[in-house]
């Protein structure tokens, strides 16, 4: 059974994300589609990158994933990526940049998207006449390679890259999403973070230091911490709080770490 995740900002009020799932059975019965989030703010192609990129690994090998965030024009053009293990489609608005960054060695093609159509395609909901006939044919008849022709020229989305000082012991980033918990997830990772500083070091946010630790308990109730994050990133956060309100950081805030 072929697993197909889908990432919108449909939203779960109203028959369309349903109805998207419904039309990629309707194409191959054998499909199962699964909602990743169709929470995504209205048009924030930002966050619906980031939900690819912190959730993609954790779903099996050959997992197509439909995203369709700021997606409302059927001309758009639309985009198909292969990595080693998954295969992506969405329209060339950067929804795959932060997938494609981490995955370098990903093929990337510009889709013949005419060719998927629905026969009564409506063109003010793409996501279903064109992802959904797209992405149920890549989970079953359609070789990736025969979707479309090779490109690198697509959409990307400027990433904060970290800025290493490797004699310094320091390396510097920024806040690239802040969770519904508060959590300020960084741009910086673990391994990033061990080449510049090492094993020992501190997390440095707007002059004050926080810990750098692996678990909440690890630091009292109220206090601030930074660790490894379930996206592969550095977060910021409060043991028993909100991160983002009580130390100020917001999208783009710097974030510093500095050997200990």
């Amino acid at each position: 059974m072929a697993t197909i995740a889908l990432v919108t900002d449909l939203g779960t009020d109203g028959w369309f994300a349903g109805e998207l799932k419904g039309t990629i059975l309707s194409l191959n019965a054998m499909a199962s589609p699964v909602d990743l989030t169709h929470a995504i703010p209205r048009g924030c192609v930002a966050d619906g990158a980031f939900a690819l990129l912190a959730s993609y690994r954790s779903f099996p090998e050959e997992t197509v994933f439909l995203s369709a965030v700021d997606y409302g024009s059927a001309g758009a053009r639309v985009i198909a990526a292969k990595s080693a293990s998954h295969i992506f489609v969405a329209p060339d608005n950067g929804l795959l940049s932060w997938v494609l960054r981490r995955e370098m060695l990903a093929d990337v093609r510009e889709v013949n998207i005419e060719e998927y159509l629905l026969p009564s395609g409506c063109s003010t909901f793409p996501a279903r006449d064109l992802l959904a006939p797209l992405a149920a044919a890549l989970s079953d008849w359609l070789a990736f390679e025969n979707c479309g022709e090779l490109t690198s020229d697509y959409v990307k989305l400027e990433w904060p890259e970290p800025q290493a000082d490797m004699d310094g012991g320091k390396v510097s980033g920024a806040v690239v999403y802040i969770d519904r918990f508060g959590n300020a997830i960084t741009s910086i990772s673990p391994r990033e973070l061990a080449e510049a500083c090492g094993k020992s070091c501190a997390c440095v946010v707007d002059g004050r230091e926080i810990p750098v630790v692996s678990h909440y308990k690890d630091v009292p109730v109220g206090s601030a911490l930074s660790y490894p994050g379930s996206a592969g990133l550095m977060e910021v956060a409060i043991n028993g709080g909100r991160a983002a309100e009580a130390l100020n950081l917001k999208i783009g805030s710097e974030v510093c770490f500095v050997r200990g």
